[in-house]
C-alpha cells in the first residue's frame, strides 16, 4: 500500500525531489525509532571515515543527527502529513550512497541537509533549518 502524499516539499531539484519521493514509500513502514537508530548509525560510520578522510563534514552530520533527536522526541506533536516525508529523509541520510556521497566529499551531507530544510519547512519549523556554512 503507498501513502498518498498530499503535499510536497519545495525546494527541491527534481533529482533530490525524486530521491525523497522513492525514500517516502521505502520508509512506509519502518518504524521511526527504527530510523533514528539508523540515523545514529550512520554518524557513528562518518566520525569512523573520517578517521580515514578528514574531508568527511562530521559537524553537520552531527548537526543533521541532533535535528532528528529533536524531531524524534516530538513526533507525536509534527503534522501528519509531513511524518512520512521525514522518515524518508531519515532514511535517505542514513544510506552513504544517495545523490552526493557522505564519506567522499566535504559538501557529502548538503544533499541531506536540502532535504531536511525542505521538511522543516513543509512542518513550518524554520527555526530548525541547516545551514552547512555554520558547521565548517
Amino acid at each position: 500500500m503507498q501513502t498518498n502524499l498530499p503535499l510536497y516539499p519545495d525546494g527541491l531539484n527534481k533529482s533530490l525531489a525524486a530521491l525523497i519521493e522513492t525514500k517516502v514509500q521505502q520508509a512506509e513502514k519502518l518504524d521511526v525509532t527504527a530510523l533514528l537508530q539508523r540515523v545514529q548509525a550512520h554518524v557513528t560510520e562518518a566520525r569512523q571515515a573520517a578517521q580515514d578522510n578528514p574531508m568527511v563534514h562530521v559537524a553537520l552530520a552531527e548537526a543533521i543527527e541532533k535535528s532528528y533527536i529533536t524531531l524524534h522526541s516530538t513526533w507525536e506533536s509534527l503534522p501528519a502529513h509531513v511524518q512520512p516525508w521525514l522518515k524518508g529523509a531519515m532514511l535517505y541520510f542514513s544510506e552513504p550512497e544517495d545523490d552526493e556521497p557522505d564519506f567522499e566529499s566535504p559538501i557529502g551531507f548538503e544533499d541531506d541537509v536540502e532535504i531536511l530544510n525542505a521538511c522543516l519547512k513543509m512542518a513550518k519549523l524554520e527555526q530548525f533549518c541547516l545551514n552547512p556554512e555554520d558547521y565548517d
